[in-house]
C-alpha cells in the first residue's frame, strides 16, 4: 500500500522534501522534460530517496497533438499522425523503441503505452492488453516491471457488468500491476460525483486487484478514499489541478477552472478545497480538523496568514505551499486509510456533519460548487458498495 507523485512541471523539488517520505515513488511524465533532463531528475531522486520508485508514463494518449517536450523522445513515433494505430507492428516497434529508453535511463518500472480511443470497447482493451503483455515479455530478464495500463470511461463503468467484463479482459495481461486511469468530463476542480460511475469504478479495481493484479490509480485527489475503500493498492496524485484528474485536455497548463495559479487548502473535515477566504471562514468556525492541525504545510500556511493580519499586510503568496499541503494529505490519509486508523466512512460522517454546521451559519465558499453536495453521494456509495 503506497502514494506516488503524479509528476509535472517542476514537480521535482517535491520529491527530497522529509515530509514527503511517505511516497513511495513517481510517475515521471516525458511532457515537461527532455531525455536528458529527466535522467538527470532519477538520479537526483534516488540520490535523495532510498528505495524509491522511478515509474516511467510514455504519455501517448493524445499522440497526435503537440505537448512539452513529448516529440524530442526517442521514442516517440514519427509517424503518428498517419500510423495506422491498429497495427500491431506500429505498437511493437514502439515497444522496441521504449525498452532501449527504459534501459538507458535506468527506471525501475514503465507504464505500457496507450492512447485514449474513439470508443471505448472491448476490441480496444484487448489491444491494450496485447501491447503490455508483448512489452513485459520485452523486459523479461531486466528487472524493469510493466504496469498494464488501463484507460477507462467513467461513463461506461455506469453500465451493470461492464466493470466485470474490462476486468476479465485487462486481467489477461502478463505484466505485473495495473496503472489505471479514469476518464471523463468533470473539470479537475470539481470531484466526481455520479452514483453509478463511482460504484462501478470501484468494482473494476476491485476485480482487478481480486486477479491478483495489484492496481496502481492514476491522478487522483480526494477520490482517493473510494479506490483505497475498493482495495487499490496505490494512488498517485500531483500538485497542480490537472494531474489530480485526468482529461483528455490535460497535457495543458492548469487553467482557471482547473484551479490554475490560485492558492487553496484542502481541509479534511470538510473534504473540500477552500481558497483563503473560506479557510479563514472555517477556521472561525473552528472547523479545522486535526489532520490539518498536524499537517506542517498548513501550520506554515496559517503563520503566514496570521503575520500578515497582525502586521496589516498582505500574505505572502502561498501557492506552492497550499500543493505541500495536499500533497502531504494525501500520503497521509492513504496510511490511515490502509491501517484501519481511518474509515471512508468515518470521514464522510464527519465531512457531512460539518457541512451542515457551515449551513446553519450562513457561510458560503467563494466558488458556488463549492457545497459539499458530493459528500452525500459518495456516502451512499460507499454504503451500497459495501452492500
Amino acid at each position: 500500500m503506497s502514494v506516488f507523485h503524479q509528476m509535472g512541471h517542476h514537480s521535482n523539488n517535491l520529491i527530497d522534501l522529509p515530509a514527503m517520505a511517505a511516497y513511495a515513488g513517481a510517475i515521471f511524465s516525458p511532457i515537461n522534460c527532455s531525455q536528458q533532463e529527466m535522467t538527470e531528475q532519477i538520479i537526483q531522486a534516488r540520490t535523495a530517496r532510498t528505495g524509491f520508485e522511478v515509474v516511467l508514463d510514455p504519455q501517448l494518449y493524445v499522440p497526435a497533438t503537440e505537448r512539452g517536450k513529448l516529440r524530442e523522445w526517442s521514442y516517440f513515433p514519427r509517424d503518428v499522425d498517419t500510423a495506422d494505430l491498429s497495427s500491431s507492428a506500429w505498437w511493437s516497434d514502439l515497444n522496441e523503441k521504449l525498452v532501449s529508453v527504459c534501459q538507458q535511463m535506468k527506471v525501475d518500472s514503465i507504464c505500457a503505452p496507450a492512447v485514449i480511443p474513439k470508443a471505448f470497447n472491448n476490441q480496444y482493451y484487448s489491444s491494450l492488453t496485447a501491447v503490455g503483455t508483448e512489452l513485459t515479455h520485452s523486459l523479461s530478464g531486466t528487472g524493469i516491471q510493466v504496469l498494464q495500463t488501463a484507460v477507462v470511461g467513467l461513463a461506461e463503468l455506469a453500465t451493470e457488468s461492464r466493470p466485470l467484463q474490462i476486468a476479465s479482459i485487462i486481467s489477461r495481461t502478463d505484466a505485473d500491476r495495473v496503472y489505471l486511469i479514469f476518464v471523463g468530463t468533470t473539470p479537475p476542480r470539481r470531484e466526481l460525483a455520479d452514483g453509478d460511475e463511482l460504484k462501478g469504478a470501484m468494482q473494476l479495481i476491485t476485480a482487478l486487484e481480486g486477479c491478483d493484479l495489484p492496481v496502481l490509480v492514476g491522478f487522483c485527489s480526494s477520490d482517493l478514499i473510494l479506490w483505497k475503500t475498493a482495495g487499490a493498492s496505490a494512488c498517485a496524485s500531483g500538485k497542480f489541478f490537472n494531474l489530480r484528474r485526468f482529461t483528455r485536455q490535460r497535457f495543458e497548463e492548469p487553467s482557471g477552472e482547473g484551479g490554475g495559479q490560485l492558492s487553496y487548502w484542502f481541509e479534511e473535515s470538510l473534504l473540500a478545497f477552500l481558497r483563503q477566504g473560506d479557510l479563514l471562514r472555517v477556521r472561525r468556525e473552528k472547523l479545522i480538523g486535526d489532520a490539518s492541525k498536524h499537517n506542517p504545510f498548513c501550520q506554515e500556511i496559517l503563520a503566514n496568514l496570521d503575520q500578515a493580519r497582525q502586521a496589516g499586510a498582505k500574505p505572502k503568496p502561498w501557492l506552492a505551499s497550499g500543493w505541500r499541503q495536499f500533497l502531504y494529505w494525501f500520503a497521509d490519509v492513504e496510511g490511515r486509510l490502509t491501517s484501519g486508523e481511518s474509515t471512508a466512512a468515518g470521514l464522510l460522517t464527519g465531512a457531512d456533519e460539518n457541512w451542515s454546521k457551515l449551513d446553519k451559519a450562513k457561510v458560503l465558499m467563494e466558488e458556488r460548487q463549492n457545497d459539499g453536495s458530493w459528500i452525500r453521494s459518495w456516502r451512499n456509495i460507499i454504503t451500497e458498495y459495501s452492500a
